[in-house]
């Protein structure tokens, strides 16, 4: 037992093993199951980790040793949710050890339960205020006991869970300081280390910092690399892929994301990441069955994806109804986690025409945008202000705010997001008659997303070149006006009344009240507002 122990202190967790396994040949110890379940937790082992947990517990409820069984029944709950996405069977083993263990004066076990309980309520969609009252409970008590590694992990939790309600300053300066804990090594337990870097990558992940991300999975790699973590190296995989994928880098993602569902395979639940991250590889691709079948296998992980997956076929109403209920779902979450579908919900509702819901919606996400301050949430808010403006004809106004989306992204360095942006100022320039500027803002996207092997979305900005082109050497109804027509067209192209515009040009009302009928005669339009969208969208550059 005492080999088997320092095996595992070590990370040998291969000796370990094999030294608890003969520390059973001679007595079946709880403490000997115990600790094989450990060793076996790590090598990837889920029927001995459950068969020799389960085990221990029972023995040691036997013994009426019930702080040693609530322990266990922690790890069993950790372990239900992780290996087998059991969340009913992870609840109840959890509510066992709340039973066994909350009559203890403060006690370890306390405060590895509250961290658990954390972990897996953030995993779950559950409310960020409540997390982070876990995680101030279990550093609390970890801090009194003299628990250095457990404290430090509920400062990275209590950080995570600040960021996901906005505080991202505060919260990342919990982060800062319980990852240099972990890196100088002043946490002792591997376990703790792990749990602190991943925690650290996810906060960056939720605050879009994509480049920290990035610092941070090379250094959580080469971590669980030098200490043979096999399950934690595959997630990191996932999370390093979510880098790749935003910078560009698609095949070395594919690559990563290959490896990562391979060493996840006894991991149902961090499994579920890998096929979400995967599903948007894959529509990003425009290869949108396999997107769809791969956010399917995601779950509730994947129904952002399959609601990008709708729009992209132009299926509104099934986009739609996915995005409420994700909202609806993360209702009790912080503001940040709402941001993605917010901004997914502003563009259904524009082109859908319904413009005052898109409007609280984009309300809801500047909200957020204030709030955190990220670039990448303020280029979502402006992008977001540019759709609505495009809906709405003001192409003066949308051109604005989609250059500074623009611009905000291409700090950032998010080609993907940059082509998209370039596509609806194409739009946004063509309605204010600049056809040639509009076709050389969607040469630049093809030019991007080809590069990328965005295929689909390359099809798309084609056809709009193509549309343009013919535009410019198609006359329109605007050609066919008179000079003071195409006068008093421009004037009604800025929201002037017949008595403004009779003011302005020095005639009658009754003359200009022909004009008017004449414009709309030749332009073919119901209303002055129809004449003023068919001027914006058809005069040349």
């Amino acid at each position: 037992m005492a080999e088997a122990q320092q095996a595992l202190k070590r990370g040998a967790w291969e000796e370990a093993r094999f030294r608890f396994a003969e520390a059973l040949a001679a007595e079946e110890a709880p403490e000997a199951l115990e600790g094989l379940g450990v060793a076996a937790w790590w090598l990837e082992e889920p029927q001995v980790v459950f068969a020799s947990r389960e085990r221990a517990y029972r023995l040691y409820r036997e013994r009426g040793d019930c702080r040693s069984a609530g322990r266990l029944a922690t790890q069993l709950g950790y372990d239900y949710a992780v290996f087998r996405a059991e969340a009913a069977v992870s609840s109840g083993w959890l509510q066992r050890a709340h039973r066994l263990l909350d009559d203890f004066a403060p006690v370890a076990e306390q405060a590895l339960l509250a961290l658990v309980e954390a972990e897996l309520a953030y995993y779950g969609d559950g409310d960020m205020e409540y997390i982070r009252g876990l995680a101030v409970r279990a550093k609390g008590l970890a801090g009194d006991l003299g628990l250095f590694d457990l404290e430090m992990v509920g400062l990275a939790i209590e950080g995570l869970a600040m960021v996901g309600l906005g505080d991202v300053p505060d919260g990342m300066r919990r982060l800062d300081e319980a990852t240099a804990a972990a890196v100088a090594g002043d946490i002792e337990d591997v376990q703790s280390v792990a749990a602190t870097l991943c925690i650290m990558i996810f906060a960056c992940e939720r605050a879009q910092d994509v480049d920290r991300a990035g610092q941070w999975c090379d250094r959580y790699m080469a971590f669980c690399i030098r200490n043979g973590l096999r399950a934690q190296l595959a997630l990191c995989r996932v999370q390093y892929a979510s880098v790749l994928i935003a910078r560009g880098r698609w095949a070395e993602a594919e690559g990563q994301l290959a490896q990562a569902l391979d060493g996840l395979r006894g991991r149902a639940a961090w499994s579920l990441l890998a096929q979400a991250r995967l599903g948007e590889l894959r529509r990003r691709q425009g290869r949108s069955e396999e997107a769809e079948e791969h956010f399917g296998r995601a779950r509730a992980i994947g129904t952002l994806g399959r609601a990008r997956v709708a729009l992209d076929r132009g299926d509104h109403e099934t986009a739609l109804d996915l995005v409420e209920r994700m909202l609806h779902r993360l209702s009790d979450r912080g503001p940040l986690e709402r941001s993605a579908p917010l901004e997914l919900l502003i563009r259904i509702r524009c082109e859908r025409g319904e413009i005052e819901q898109a409007d609280e919606a984009l309300k809801q996400l500047e909200a957020v945008s204030t709030i955190v301050g990220t670039a990448c949430l303020t280029a979502q808010a402006s992008h977001g202000r540019g759709w609505l403006a495009l809906a709405v004809g003001e192409a003066v106004a949308a051109k604005a705010h989609l250059e500074d989306a623009l611009d905000l992204y291409e700090a950032a360095r998010l080609p993907f997001e940059s082509a998209l942006v370039r596509l609806d100022l194409g739009r946004a320039l063509r309605a204010s008659g600049r056809c040639a500027a509009a076709t050389d803002e969607c040469r630049a996207a093809i030019e991007a997303l080809g590069s990328l092997g965005a295929m689909a979305q390359v099809a798309q900005a084609e056809a709009f070149v193509e549309e343009l082109t013919r535009t410019a050497r198609t006359p329109s109804g605007v050609d066919r006006l008179s000079p003071r027509e195409a006068e008093v067209l421009t004037l009604l192209t800025q929201g002037r009344s017949n008595e403004e515009i009779a003011a302005e040009l020095v005639l009658s009302k009754h003359t200009v009240r022909r004009h008017v009928s004449n414009i709309l005669t030749k332009l073919d339009v119901p209303s002055r507002t129809a004449a003023a969208v068919y001027a914006l969208e058809h005069r040349r550059a």
